[in-house]
């Protein structure tokens, strides 16, 4: 089938007057980014195509009642991320702190995910940058700073002052 370069809003209208084929003009152009979203953020194709069919079915079913000025896109992206909002929150509500602590926390302890660690540290050279002043730069200064030298040197100044 070719494309159909229809307005989304002329096919809102159609779809008004109960016209299929500007339904599936809709679905066709709208399905996959949609049912993308929903599989990237829920992890799951299975809960993505249920989500992204039960918001078509509504879009036919309350087609009698949409706005003259109705942003189809708009409309659809929002009902998908309200979507994928309530289906983290029934996932989150349904698993136990067992299962939470099982596919979360143990598995960044298993042998694979703390190889890394047992890599030797490595440091970046950064490039030197001339000095413009003669002035000695803030790390050389912070390198040399001791908190026992300066609670030294402050009480030496309490003690003056008070003398």
């Amino acid at each position: 089938m070719g494309r159909n370069f229809t307005p989304d809003q002329e096919l809102i209208d159609r779809l008004l007057l109960n016209d299929t084929l500007a339904f599936e003009e809709l679905y066709r152009r709208y399905w996959y980014s949609l049912y993308s979203y929903c599989s990237k953020k829920l992890r799951s194709s299975d809960d993505a195509r249920g989500i992204v069919r039960k918001i078509f079915i509504e879009l036919w079913e309350n087609r009698h009642s949409t706005p003259v000025d109705f942003s189809i896109s708009q409309h659809l992206y929002s009902k998908v991320r309200l979507a994928v909002v309530e289906s983290l929150t029934a996932r989150l509500d349904s698993i136990t702190e067992d299962e939470l602590i099982d596919e979360e926390v143990l598995t960044s302890f298993s042998v694979k995910a703390l190889e890394p660690a047992r890599q030797p540290v490595v440091r970046k050279e950064e490039p030197q940058m001339e000095l413009v002043h003669s002035r000695p730069q803030v790390d050389e200064v912070h390198k040399n700073y001791n908190p026992f030298n300066v609670k030294w040197l402050s009480h030496l100044v309490s003690v003056k002052a008070t003398s």
